[in-house]
């Protein structure tokens, strides 16, 4: 039995390790893993890169990883679900397992199907209205119209992000099953440590400062022990934020309007307060109001950074990037016929020319990724990094 995992793991820690663990209990003799590449769904850049993450993951038990590529793992819950399960859609998995706050099928399906109820969607234009921004109002809406528990299974980000990956597979994989894992020990971004587990943020605020064994595996502990010597480890948005804010500073009004996913204003926000703001969490707090959540003006304002089409979160990923694998993993490519496999540099020349747009993309992020270090790393590094095969 095939098994997909949509994941960033920044950085992979125990408790991934449970995930995947109870994934195999279940039956599933292969893991297939779409993972966040060198930029993650907060807006920020991941911990570790993501080559160095693809490998821990292999030797961690997966079979297969795959690149999420940038525009989509920094889209919105929708769009970063649509790029994830397309995806794992051409390898035909069994199961898709994920982590949420709630191990109810039944009511997961449903809260996938609830835009399906008019009474919600006249609810939710209510609420917007009054200022909520769409997770809060969509809350509000099933709480008035379905009660607080099934208002509370999609409140939480895990569970937001669980419900778009099961609408996503009733279009794209609609025999797949489900398998929702409760999450153990800590909650999503608890600051809490608990019996060996603790949240990933709480993981990257003491990388350099603690002895992190007790909480990640042998495998993810040595990337990120070899990355603190040699003066790349941790990566941090921060660590770039004069190059960010001169970016967005020099780019014209009009430029934002090509980036920046705007309902009402956001675009001018940003550029508005970019005028004034000296570092990235100010320009942040100045651009966010009732409507848009920090995370969300985090995403925009590096959307914008990267350079990336808005219109390319609507669509599906036009490639698949292999970033590592097992042998079990290499036989599973054999199957995949109706997409192109990029497993080196020379792969994507024979792209099309949307799948050479987003290659281009993403060598372009991962060079800007390359100044989140701590020491400033090279250009070149998508280009010159290859599949990483584990034996």
């Amino acid at each position: 039995m095939k098994a997909g995992i949509v994941c960033e793991y920044n950085p992979l820690h125990n408790g991934h390790l449970y995930h995947m663990d109870m994934t195999e209990k279940a039956g599933a003799d292969s893991i297939i893993c779409v993972m966040s590449g060198n930029f993650v769904q907060r807006g920020e850049c991941a911990c570790v890169d993501k080559w160095k993450r693809a490998e821990a993951t292999i030797k961690c038990g997966a079979n297969l990883v795959l690149d999420l590529p940038v525009p989509w793992a920094m889209g919105s819950a929708e769009s970063f679900a649509r790029g994830s399960i397309s995806l794992l859609s051409h390898f035909n998995i069994d199961i898709l397992s994920f982590g949420s706050e709630t191990e109810n099928e039944e009511l997961l399906h449903f809260c996938a199907k609830i835009s399906e109820y008019e009474d919600v969607g006249e609810l939710l234009k209510k609420y917007v209205s009054q200022g909520d921004n769409y997770p809060a109002a969509l809350t509000k809406a099933v709480a008035e119209l379905f009660g607080d528990k099934r208002a509370e299974a999609i409140s939480s980000p895990n569970s937001t992000l669980a419900v778009e990956y099961i609408k996503q597979l009733y279009k794209y994989a609609p025999d797949c099953k489900i398998l929702p894992i409760k999450r153990v020990a800590v909650g999503h971004d608890s600051k809490s440590i608990n019996d060996g587990f603790a949240s990933a943020s709480r993981i990257r605020q003491l990388i350099g400062n603690d002895n992190l064994s007790e909480f990640i595996p042998p495998f993810m502990e040595k990337a990120i022990t070899e990355g603190i010597a040699d003066g790349t480890v941790p990566y941090k948005t921060d660590h770039a934020e004069r190059a960010v804010l001169s970016e967005l500073r020099q780019m014209k009004r009009e430029e934002y309007s090509l980036y920046v996913t705007d309902e009402s204003g956001l675009s001018d926000r940003i550029y508005n307060s970019v005028k004034t703001a000296v570092n990235l969490n100010e320009l942040c707090e100045f651009s966010k109001s009732k409507n848009y959540t920090h995370s969300r003006v985090r995403r925009e304002v590096m959307n914008l950074y990267l350079r990336i089409p808005k219109e390319f979160h609507r669509y599906e990923p036009p490639y698949i990037r292999i970033l590592a694998a097992d042998e079990k993993g290499l036989s599973l490519l054999k199957g995949v016929r109706n997409i192109p496999l990029v497993t080196k540099h020379s792969d994507a020349q024979n792209l099309d020319s949307f799948g050479k747009e987003v290659y281009s993309l993403q060598c372009s992020s991962t060079d800007k990724f390359a100044l989140m270090s701590r020491k400033i790393g090279y250009c070149g590094m998508e280009q010159k990094k290859s599949l990483i095969i584990v034996k």
